[in-house]
This record gives structure tokens, sequence and C-alpha cells, in this order.
């Protein structure tokens, strides 16, 4: 089978930093073969990579508004070229257009993914009202019309049956997260190492965050959230894990109140950042499903999180961590909660741990997300 996706992700094109290419060429093992077409800025070139036989990515290096129309000028070449049997689209706005078009012209069945939460979702369209409220408009338009969608979450789910999306079209699918590779312990010595560099106490509670400070991370309630702990627990750290380059105020603010910036961190190396941490906290308005959750928990740090569709998916309150209220105070009484009670913490870490591994198996997702290609095939009434 040869699928044809169209995404925005240009880190497709090689990110030493994360694991998009190399999930991709588990994809593409089990499809047969993957052809990307994935936006990239203009002022920016890249040339097409051939990671593979069976993978290869083609940067549309266009302005973003212009993404749309070369995207699907370039698509449909390659599928003249080397005719796809599926195409699908890692968003239902852009991309998915693009996919509607090739669906229209080329009649290719068309998968559909949301891998975020859109519908229903005032803080989405309140970040940017009149552009959301028109990429909300397109997706209204490409989600009934592709053969398949998969969402991330079963709340998402039920949104898009309220919706008039059929279920038996959609598929709920996590992105595959290696969390085993977490689950590994790095060791005393590299913990310690780690905690040195850092400039952390010996004895210091560890509160960690890991990703991109959008605008839905909320990353002003956890730095809220975290002046409330220090009031009661001076020791404790907040580290946080990712590019603050474009957020120089908050930088300077969070490290007023001591806040510790580790900048970006090798995929690889994330495991000792999360072993290390005492806990890990989220802050996000919304979200999918964040990765990141299902990593800490699978390295056995007990998650508090504020309570959205994403982290309810993959928290079990009360079990592997905490779900709070979107306020300061609701998510810093959660973190005083476990880190006055560390037998607590570590039996949530430990359950977590179990829990993620047991639901969350990488190669299953791997193969799961192989199926429903297949699976748009035959929504279409094609053989597969």
């Amino acid at each position: 089978m040869h699928v044809l996706m169209i995404s925005l992700d240009a880190s497709l094109l090689g990110d030493p930093h994360g694991d998009t290419v190399g999930r991709h060429l588990e994809y593409a093992r089990r499809i047969g073969t993957l052809t990307i077409v994935t936006y990239n800025p203009a002022s920016q070139p890249k040339a097409p990579q051939q990671f593979a036989d069976n993978l290869a990515v083609y940067p549309a290096n266009t302005r973003p508004a212009l993404f749309p129309w070369a995207a699907y000028r370039l698509a449909a070449r390659l599928h003249r070229q080397q005719p796809a049997d599926v195409v699908t689209a890692q968003d239902p706005f852009a991309c998915g257009l693009v996919g509607l078009l090739l669906k229209w012209r080329c009649g290719l069945p068309l998968n559909v993914q949301s891998h975020s939460h859109f519908f229903d979702n005032p803080h989405w369209i309140a970040e940017r009202p009149l552009r959301n409220r028109l990429l909300y408009a397109l997706a209204r338009l490409v989600v009934p019309r592709a053969d398949t969608l998969r969402v991330l979450s079963e709340r998402e789910k039920a949104i898009c049956v309220r919706h008039g999306v059929p279920p038996e079209r959609i598929t709920v699918l996590t992105v595959p997260t290696p969390v085993d590779v977490f689950a590994q312990p790095v060791g005393a010595a590299r913990l310690a190492e780690l905690r040195a560099a850092l400039g952390l106490a010996p004895d210091a509670p560890v509160l960690l965050w890991v990703g991109f400070p959008a605008a839905f991370k909320h990353v002003e309630l956890l730095l809220a959230a975290y002046v409330l702990v220090r009031r009661q627990r001076p020791a404790a750290r907040l580290v946080l894990v990712g590019d603050f380059r474009t957020r120089p105020d908050f930088v300077r603010q969070a490290q007023a109140e001591g806040v510790i910036f580790a900048g970006r961190v090798d995929h690889g190396d994330l495991p000792a950042y999360y072993q290390l941490a005492s806990l890990y906290v989220h802050s996000s308005r919304y979200e999918g499903v964040a990765r990141v959750l299902m990593e800490a928990l699978a390295a056995g740090t007990p998650v508090v999180s504020t309570d959205h569709l994403g982290a309810a998916e993959v928290v079990r309150h009360g079990e592997s961590g905490l779900l709070t209220e979107h306020t300061p105070e609701a998510l810093s009484g959660a973190i005083l909660a476990l880190l006055d009670d560390p037998a607590r913490a570590q039996a949530m870490g430990a359950a977590g741990q179990r829990d993620v591994l047991e639901r969350f198996d990488h190669g299953r997702g791997l193969d799961a997300i192989a199926e429903t290609y297949r699976a748009t095939l035959r929504a279409a009434g094609r053989a597969v």
C-alpha cells in the first residue's frame, strides 16, 4: 500500500531533537510505501529527503497562506509519478483541504487526523478569533467528507459524533510513543550528574515541564502555581525543558522566581529528566493527548495536570496522578499534596508506569496506525 501524507510538520525533514522521522520509518515499514508532502518556510528552502526506499519527504517551500495550493500541486505530481492508494491529512484545516482536493480530483480515499481539541473549544477560538473561526469552518467542510477520521481521545470522538460524524468512521489512537524506553532506569550516577548540571541541591524537590510554550500550554499558570508552592516548600525547583527563545519576558519573570531553564533536550536524553523529577506538572488549557504525560508516567514519575480531554485520556485521577481545576490554587494544592506525601506519590508513579506500559504499547500503536489506512480503503469500498 502506498500512502500519501500531507503535513505541516517541518521536523519530518529531519530533527535531531525528536523521534518524528524514526516514527514515520516505522509507519512506512508497516504500510509499504509512505510519501510525505510537508510545509517548509520559503525563507529556509530545503531539498526532498529520501530516508529509506519506502519513505520520502518533499517540502513545499512556500509561504503559509500559499501552502494548500503548493502542497496540492506537489502531491498531485507525486501521485501521477507513483500512484497512491490513500491520502492522509495530519490536520483538518490546510492539510485537510489538500486531502479533500486530492480525493475529489484524483479519487483517493481520505483519512483525516485531528491531533488536538478543536471542535466546541472556546479556548482555541479565543486565541486568534478571526483565523480560528475560519479554520473551524474549513474543518466543518473537510471532516464530514473524509472516509475516516482519527482523533486522540474518546471525549473528542464523542464531540465529533455530536457533530454528525458516524462513529464507525472514527478511530481513537494516540501518537505511538516508545514508552518502554522511558521505563529503563538511567542510573543513580547519571541522575546525580544531571542534578549537578542543573544546579539543583541534592535534596531539592524537582517539578518538571517539557514542551514548547504555545499559548494553549499556559505556562503562566504553571509559574503562578509554582510561586504558591515555594511559599510552603522554598527548596522546590521548577525545571522547564524546551525552546523559550520566543518568550523572553516570561523567561525573565520565571528566573526571578528561581525557575531553571534547561533548553531543548535531545529526545534520547529525556528519560533522565523524567526520572530526576519528583513530579511532572502539566498546565495546558486543552490538548489532544500530550505525549509528555505518557513519557513521564512510563518513567515512573507521578503527574499533576489540569483536567482536559488529553490529560484525562492518559492520567487516571487518584491512581497515577491528580487532575485539577485550571487555577493556580488548585494546581499548587495538588503539587503540595504529593510533595507532602512521598509514599503516595511513589505509589502513583509505579501504578502509572504499569498502566501506561500496558495501554500504550509502542508496537501495537504503530500497527494500529497502519490499520487506519487499510480501514480507509475499506470505507471507500476499495480492496485492501
